[in-house]
Parts: structure tokens; sequence; C-alpha cells
């Protein structure tokens, strides 16, 4: 082999090193995949998404870096279950419950400090006035909700009495609340003011006096056995814990931020409800992971 040969192929050595170090460094990039969220539709969802994106910068310096990638249309939570099983999905939000515990692997951290918890209800604009003079949480059970088929909180009031009916059709929640189909609509207090600006019915309003209250957590789940994503995506979250900016995040966020103001939990009639489906895994005793309704 002459000397221009050995030349040549010595650069095209190199060339090919330089190449392929490039592409094991793209490769490196971690690629998360979560539900689709559309911002002009759920300004929920977009928090969380939001969040998981802080979760995976707080953890780039010990896991390395990551992309986020939405997947799909917003999906019931047995489509996203059969997603993330099949591996179109990584990460998903969901309240927590002792069957979701089995299927999933949750990161026990709750990503909304237990508010998913804080239900107010959504009714008619007529009856509010009604409503100021229910002083008890046997006349709140008297009355009919509406809530999804396969929604946690639709048990948990189950089990405490209250009437519940359910729909899977999320439109139409508002709808019966309008026309009298249903006497409320049960929300966190973070999500109705954005939903109804969303629908726009004009005969729905926000009760001002009563607060249903139970223990509940919205954690991110991943597949059994994906525990390097848990492990990240949990150093992440209790970085931004620890450093302040989960909670810069979750209390200014615009729609939480508004929801909190118009709510004015500390003003409200709390009724206590238990949680017999909130699995013991629940960090409670970690104060600084649950928002405080009483300063």
């Amino acid at each position: 082999m002459t000397p221009d040969v050995n030349k040549i192929y010595t650069k095209l050595f190199f060339l090919l090193a330089m190449l392929l170090s490039i592409n094991t460094g793209y490769a490196a990039v971690e690629v998360i995949k979560h539900v689709s969220s559309r911002s002009d539709r759920d300004q929920q969802k977009t928090y969380y998404v939001a969040l998981l994106q802080l979760a995976i910068e707080k953890a780039k310096h010990k896991f390395g870096p990551a992309s986020l990638q939405s997947f799909g249309t917003p999906m019931v939570y047995q489509r996203k279950l059969k997603s993330l099983n099949n591996g179109e999905l990584d990460v998903m939000w969901a309240m927590t419950s002792e069957q979701r515990e089995q299927e999933l692997l949750p990161i026990l951290i709750p990503i909304l400090k237990g508010l998913i918890g804080y239900r107010i209800m959504v009714i008619q604009d007529s009856k509010q006035q009604q409503l100021t003079h229910v002083l008890s949480t046997q006349q709140i059970k008297s009355m009919v909700a509406i809530q999804g088929f396969d929604w946690a909180d639709t048990d948990i009031l189950r089990a405490n009495g209250f009437n519940v009916q359910t729909s899977d059709w999320y439109n139409s929640f508002y709808k019966g609340v309008g026309k009298g189909i249903y006497d409320y609509f049960p929300r966190s207090i973070l999500e109705p003011w954005a939903e109804m600006r969303r629908y726009r019915f004009k005969s729905i309003v926000v009760e001002n006096k009563h607060l249903l209250y139970y223990p509940a957590a919205m954690y991110f789940f991943v597949q059994k056995d994906n525990k390097a994503l848990a492990q990240r995506l949990e150093f992440g979250l209790n970085q931004a814990i620890d450093d302040g900016s989960f909670d810069r995040l979750l209390y200014n966020y615009p729609a939480h931020k508004e929801a909190l103001s118009k709510g004015k939990l500390h003003t409200r009639v709390v009724h206590k409800l238990s949680n017999p489906f909130l699995p013991k895994t629940a960090p409670l005793t970690d104060k600084r992971l649950w928002h405080k309704l009483y300063p």
C-alpha cells in the first residue's frame, strides 16, 4: 500500500471516528414520550409538561440530557395505560390508587401538592343562593354529582356516600350541569375557571362557599420495569422542591394563580372526607410535599 493510500485511509478512519462520536452524543440524549397536550384546549395539562421539563433539567447533571416528545392526542386513563405498557408513552400523570400503583411504577411526589383533593363545585348560577344555606356534608351528599366513569374521584366520593353519576363524554359534564341534569360538577380548586372559559356556558358558576377535601395525590407514572426513568424524575423533582423552583412553577402557573386567588380556600366551609383508596405508600408525613390550607 503506497504512502498516499495510507494517508487517505488514515483520514477516512478519523472522519468515521468523528461521525461515530457525533452520533453517539446524539444517542445519549434520552427521549421521554408523554401524552400530547393542547394549550388552547386544556391549560392544566401544559403544567404537567412544564414540570416534567423542570425535573429533567434538574436531573441533567446526574443522569445526562433528555428531551420531551409528545405522543398522540389527549387520552382517557385506560388508553394511557395501554400506550405506556406497549412503549408508545414513557410517562403519564394520574391520581394514584392502589390498583394504579400495582399496574405502574409511581414517582411518589404529589405533583400538585395534594390540591387535586381540594374540590369545589361548578353549579347552575341559579343555585348559588340556595347553596349558601347548605350547612352539612349530608346535605351535599343528597345532591347529584357528575364525574368521569374511570376517575379515582368517582370511587372516593361514592365511598363517602355521595350520589355520583358518571359519563365518559367530558363536554357533557358542564352541559349537564348547565341544563340541571346534575346538581354539581366537583373540580379541583385549580381547574374550573380555565375550563369554564373553554366551554363558555353562561348558566354555570363556581359555587363560592363550600370545599370538599380528601387527601389525594397526582403522580407521574412510568412502566413497572422502567426504574431508570423513575429515578431520574424522582431526583429532579426533589431537587426542584429543595431549591424552590417546584413551588414557583406550581403557584405561579397562570391558571393555578388565578384559581387560588378566585377560589378563596381560607373562606370556605371545609367538608373533610376520607380516601380509602389512597395507598399506604403516600408520603403524608413529608410536609414539604403538600399544600398547607391553613398557614
